[in-house]
């Protein structure tokens, strides 16, 4: 009897960053049976990848899908992440996740974190973790999907959003739910420490809670308190927390925003490398491209939210209190610890977005306000005939907080060789961080995050070899996830395969042109079913694991 899918005459790049080698691969049910010169082989599937590269799966180890995930329509909005080589999809980041979830909240997080959320809403059919994974499986996962527990949710629940430090007891229910989460195969905590409520923790409730991780020896994934100036004392936060626990760290979307100042990031590294020779398990994940996309919100500063979303509304209606988000805008420079410094983290009016001419709206609701639709703040104003400040005032209450901003360098090809560098760091898994997958986002990072690392990173930039970057698109993600049986090709693992042509593989989205597949991904496979081939999604197969902690 034959086996079910045999890929023969590729050269496999196994995950491992070694050497391509020709050898076929052969498939039973959802696992590699064999890897090797197998002539003779029989299979109810064949396919021939003369002249291609057969790779695992890629995992996009940084995403804002999570919320997505429970929509019936996913597997269609998508269909680009198949069209990348991507099988794994990790969420939950930055201090967020769909569960556990108090209800009498829900309200609060479909406002702030708006951008996760289906453009047609979410209808919390779940409370616990174990509950939000079993309707994942109940409606079917276009991709594998790996689900961090948010301590921002965790303290939502709890605390609203109250800009205090938390109680024992409430530091202790927040533990009680991570336990819960994680034992129901959560694959590890995520932190929020920009985002509110993450922003109002102090370090030691963040060593409290994150101490759960040791039980299971879950990784911890920080969003740390900073990305700015502040951003080397950030760092040694969450490497002192994962030392002392000793758990693995994983930094999300590692760098500092400002250029003009490197000795921030060489302190930061500085950290990480004498922390690593005590012993200290630390990765990272980056984004290929310049530019970032998040909640408008986060841009306010952060005491404005104390209390809830009512009352930051209210006080942005008062005249006197938009004086003083002004006046923090052009002045604040974060300091450390933030709670002694009005709890700001970074101040992105002034550094990563730098001028309302780079920042640019998206996810609008009203229907007088979607002719603005990635526009920049600048021309926003121009059209009402307001000053640009008042602008975003009135769309946030218009809107009622659910807008996205993206900035930064929008398609500069002078950002190209520091992208490039930092993408090459051997500790740097490549991710997309997907905002607003379902709000039509301009940011390309949803068409061509992974082939533009294969093809203009690796291939025609020379600064990696494409079996490199290969590894830092699976093995190398799967190791700092705790994804067992992902991310490598041999005899027993999980299915999960991605045939490339290496000569053709790139991105063709730009921020100008956002919406264009890439190209050089020929062949998809996840659990050993076809979901991408010769440029057809098959939508419908919702191949996908719910991937749950061992």
């Amino acid at each position: 009897m034959g086996s079910d899918v045999l890929i023969k005459n590729g050269m496999v790049m196994d995950g491992s960053g070694e050497p391509a080698r020709k050898a076929d691969v052969i498939i039973d049910g959802d696992r590699i049976k064999d890897i090797g010169s197998f002539p003779d082989a029989a299979a109810s599937r064949v396919i021939d990848a003369t002249g291609l590269v057969v790779a695992p799966g890629f995992i996009d180890a940084h995403t804002h899908l999570d919320f997505f995930f429970a929509s019936p329509r996913h597997a269609d909005v998508l269909e680009s992440w198949a069209h990348q080589g991507v099988t794994t999809i990790v969420a939950g980041n930055c201090g967020y996740s769909p569960a556990p979830i108090n209800h009498d909240h829900v309200d609060t997080v479909s406002a702030y974190w708006n951008f996760a959320f289906p453009r047609d809403g979410l209808e919390f059919e779940w409370t616990t973790m174990a509950e939000f994974l079993d309707h994942l499986e109940k409606i079917g996962q276009a991709f594998n999907v790996g689900i961090l527990t948010g301590h921002g949710m965790l303290r939502t629940n709890v605390m609203g959003f109250e800009a205090r430090f938390a109680e024992p007891d409430e530091i202790a229910e927040m533990k009680r739910m991570l336990r819960e989460s994680i034992e129901a195969g959560s694959i590890g905590l995520s932190l929020g420490l920009y985002y509110v409520p993450g922003i109002y923790a102090h370090t030691d409730e963040i060593m409290e809670v994150a101490s759960v991780l040791s039980d299971f020896g879950a990784p911890l994934v920080p969003h740390t308190r900073g990305m700015s100036e502040t951003y080397a004392e950030a760092v040694r936060e969450v490497v002192q927390i994962a030392e002392e626990l000793q758990i693995p760290l994983h930094l999300s979307h590692h760098g500092s925003f400002i250029r003009d100042d490197p000795s921030i990031m060489e302190r930061a590294e500085r950290t990480i490398d004498e922390a690593r020779k005590r012993g200290v398990e630390i990765g990272h994940d980056f984004i290929p491209y310049s530019t970032g996309s998040t909640t408008l919100l986060s841009l306010f500063p952060p005491e404005m939210f104390d209390g809830g979303l009512d009352k930051f509304f209210a006080r942005l209606e008062d005249p006197l209190v938009r004086k003083r988000i002004i006046h923090g805008w052009e002045t604040v420079v974060p300091g450390w610890p933030n709670w002694e410094h009005s709890w700001w983290t970074d101040n992105h009016y002034h550094n990563a977005f730098s001028s309302w001419s780079l920042i640019c709206l998206s996810g609008f609701r009203k229907d007088g306000n979607k002719r603005f639709e990635n526009m920049s703040v600048e021309q926003i104003a121009a059209k009402l005939e307001k000053d640009p400040f008042d602008t975003v005032f009135d769309l946030v209450l218009e809107e009622k907080g659910t807008i996205i901003v993206t900035g930064g360098a929008f398609d500069n090809p002078m950002d190209d060789d520091s992208v490039a560098a930092a993408a090459s760091d051997p500790n740097a898994s490549i991710c997309s961080d997907i905002v607003g997958g379902d709000h039509g986002t301009i940011n390309p990072v949803a068409y061509g995050a992974f082939p533009r690392v294969l093809g203009r990173i690796a291939r025609d930039g020379g600064h990696m070899t494409i079996e490199e970057a290969v590894r830092k698109m699976t093995s190398l993600p799967a190791a700092q996830m705790g994804l067992k049986d992902r991310g490598s090709l041999r005899a027993g693992a999980f299915a999960d395969i991605t045939v490339f042509n290496p000569d053709t593989v790139i991105d063709r989205a730009s921020f100008a042109n956002p919406h264009q597949m890439s190209e050089g991904i020929e062949y998809v496979l996840i659990n050993g079913k076809v979901i991408l081939e010769n440029g057809t999604y098959h939508a419908d197969a919702l191949a996908g694991h719910v991937i749950r902690r061992a």
